[in-house]
Order: C-alpha cells, then structure tokens, then sequence
C-alpha cells in the first residue's frame, strides 16, 4: 500500500548545510503548526492566518534544513562562514 504524497511546488526555497542556525520570523509569527516525523526527515508546517505555509525540514542523515514557502523570500544571515562574526550562529528569518 503506498500513500500518495502531495506535491506542492513552492515559490521561495532554500537549502542549508549543516551549521548552527537560529530561526526567527520577520513579521508576523504563524498561527498553526503541525509537526510529523519520517525515516528520512522531521517537518515543521507553519500556517498563517492568511493560509499562507512555511515549511521547515530537518535531515537527520547529514544536519541539512530544506525551507520552503509560499509566503515570501527566506533571508539568510550567515554568521557560521563569517570568521569576523562575534556569532557564529546565522540567522534564518522566515517570512
């Protein structure tokens, strides 16, 4: 038996290596969230009160974050390949 898996293509995406992130909203925070686990990748699905979808995939395998949505452009800050950075944690804000 196998389940048919929705796909859904995303206009804004992004793909990180393994490093420290730290993750924050740049407007308004979602108001649901739905979590599931897979053998492959843990998902959390973030809603907003406009239907819009943040997605956040985390690869246990190798450390790596798949980030998608539909809400607008993902902004990368990435401190962990700045050597000069006081903070070696980046920052991804989310839409």
């Amino acid at each position: 038996m196998s389940i048919a898996m929705e796909e859904t293509i995303y206009p804004y995406e992004l793909r990180l290596p393994l490093a420290p992130y730290r993750f924050e909203w740049s407007g308004e925070a979602a108001v649901n969230c739905e979590a599931r686990q897979t053998p492959s990748f843990t998902e959390e699905r973030y809603t907003h009160a406009d239907d819009t979808v943040v997605i956040i995939r985390n690869y246990p395998a190798d450390g790596s974050f798949h980030l998608m949505s539909d809400r607008g452009e993902i902004e990368l800050i990435d401190n962990a390949r700045d050597h000069r950075s006081p903070n070696p944690v980046s920052v991804v804000k989310l839409p």
